[in-house]
């Protein structure tokens, strides 16, 4: 990653699930079907927010809330009624075989998520090595350690 903001334009990173789904995608444009794509930051309202509560639950589990490194990797993020209103529009006026980003927040630092567990919880807030993570945060791991932030800029 070049920690430059992923784009509309940019290609899904191979890391990410979500490419079997845009393969498809594209797969049905080609064949004349009027599709488009919605990509998902970490969608929050008062009730869920995205990956949030997991890295939560690890810290209420653990007694502590860590980051990886320095923890300024990054995931953006948006609103569910601010996603909602663009899935909308992308039902109703999108462009064949468009990409759209559904983001508000282009990347709240990992560091700031858990600081703010770590005051709910009234626990320490604590930086763990990369070789710490697998084992701290099992399947969340592999978002933990990503830097992911992405904008709905076009470029």
């Amino acid at each position: 990653m070049d920690g430059k903001p992923s784009t509309e334009d940019s290609p899904v990173a191979t890391w990410n699930p979500r490419g079997a789904s845009e393969a498809a995608v594209k797969e049905l444009t080609a064949r004349g079907v009027n599709t488009s794509v919605v990509r998902l930051p970490q969608v929050h309202d008062t009730r869920k927010q995205g990956l949030a509560p997991y890295l939560l639950a690890v810290s209420r589990e653990k007694g502590v809330s860590p980051y990886i490194g320095d923890g300024g990797n990054r995931w953006p993020a948006a609103h569910l009624s601010d996603v909602a209103r663009l899935y909308r529009l992308a039902f109703e006026k999108a462009e064949h075989g468009a990409i759209y980003h559904a983001v508000d927040e282009e990347g709240v630092t990992m560091k700031a998520i858990v600081e703010a567990h770590g005051r709910g919880l009234k626990a320490p807030v604590v930086s763990i090595k990369p070789g710490e993570v697998e084992a701290h945060f099992g399947w969340l791991a592999r978002f933990a350690v990503i830097d992911m932030p992405s904008s709905r800029e076009k470029p």
